[in-house]
Parts: C-alpha cells; structure tokens; sequence
C-alpha cells in the first residue's frame, strides 16, 4: 500500500511539474534546454537527503540524459559526462564521494537544480529574476512533499537561496580545510542544511585535508 501510495504521489506531482517547468523555459526566453531532477522521480515523494544545485551547465542538451529524471540510477553514476567514463567525471566523482560519506546510495537522493534552465553560466541565463523565482516555487512544493531532514546546497548562491526558503535565521560557518573556503550550516523546521562551495571548483570532498572538516559539518 505504502508503495502504491508513493506511485500515485509521484505520478500526480509528475505531471503537473512536467508541464509547468517547460511553460516557465518558453517563457524565460532560454534555449539550451532544461533539466529537473538527476534522480529517479519517486524521490520525490519521500527522501532522507536531498542535494540541490544551482542550475544545469553546459551548451548542449543531451538526448540520452534524462530531461524531468532519471528513469533508474542516478545521473552522477550512470551518465557519461564530457566524454568521461559515467561517474568519472570530476564534479561526479565529488558528489559520489559525498553520498559515500552520507552512507546513502545515489538513487536515493532527491538530487536536482534549483533553477532547471540550462545556460552556459549563471551570467548568461536570461530572466534570472523571475527563473529563481520559479525555481524556489518548484522546489518549495518539492521539498514539503519529500520532507528530507537533510538538505546539501551547492554553491553560495544556493546556500542563501534555500536558507531563505527554509527561514533559516542563522548559518554557521564552518572551515573546509580549503583556505578561506567555508562551509555552513544551519537548522530548519525538522531537518538541517548543509551548503558546501561548488564541488566542480573546490574538490573538497576527496582531498584528504578536508576529511576532517567534510566529516564534521555533514554530521
């Protein structure tokens, strides 16, 4: 019953996030495509970790990588990326090395983008203004229907945005063993968050001197 349950709230919040996200990219005026989650879309409907981007990469949608999700796995281990060996990529091997410390499979995390339209960097996205929006709007309804105790933000700019979302009042900041790169984290309503810098640029999660610090602010 509990699993047919789940089937019919997913299936219900598929169709109406399907639908809405392509409005909201034909209306953005971007062209690069878009992508929602890199997850299997029964995450959606109960998951203890969610990790959250900023907004896809790249110049170039591919037709074999999942759209609105992924149909099995997740697209940090089962995706070529780059023409890299799937999740071999560097960013993969980061957020793989992540869920391995989370002790939680990939295809189980509630994995995606705050804003789903794909731009070459965050410059360059048009209506940036009303894309966040619409992401928070996305991920808002989101995450009160999966209800994760656990929220990972990568990148600054997701950190504030989700803190935000979630009334998050204070952030405390945690050194990553990077320099001045930092970490943070902070309590909300049944669960915390986590926001660590973007693992594209900082390889904190592999780099021995940050074990320490990695360990200490995702426990």
């Amino acid at each position: 019953m509990q699993h047919e349950d789940n089937f019919s709230i997913t299936g219900t919040i598929s169709m109406s996030f399907r639908g809405r996200i392509e409005e909201a990219y034909q209306r953005s005026g971007n062209t690069l495509g878009w992508r929602f989650l890199y997850s299997p879309p029964e995450t959606l409907a109960r998951a203890s970790v969610a990790f959250i981007g900023l907004n896809p990469g790249g110049s170039v949608e591919e037709d074999i990588h999942g759209r609105y999700a992924m149909e099995r796995g997740s697209a940090y281990s089962h995706e070529s990326w780059a023409g890299c060996a799937p999740s071999q990529h560097p960013l993969q091997k980061q957020v793989l090395s992540l869920f391995a410390k989370l002790e939680i499979e990939p295809e189980e995390v509630l994995a995606g983008n705050l804003v789903p339209f794909r731009s070459r960097d965050w410059k360059s996205l048009k209506s940036r203004k009303q894309s966040v929006q619409f992401g928070k709007e996305l991920w808002t309804e989101a995450l009160q229907t999966s209800q994760p105790p656990l929220i990972v933000t990568m990148g600054a700019l997701t950190t504030k945005i989700l803190s935000e979302m979630l009334d998050i009042r204070h952030l405390e900041k945690h050194p990553t063993g990077w320099g001045k790169v930092s970490a943070f984290r902070g309590e909300f309503e049944g669960g915390r968050l986590v926001g660590l810098p973007h693992l594209s640029r900082f390889s904190i999660m592999t780099r021995p001197q940050s074990s320490f610090y990695t360990d200490r602010v995702l426990t």
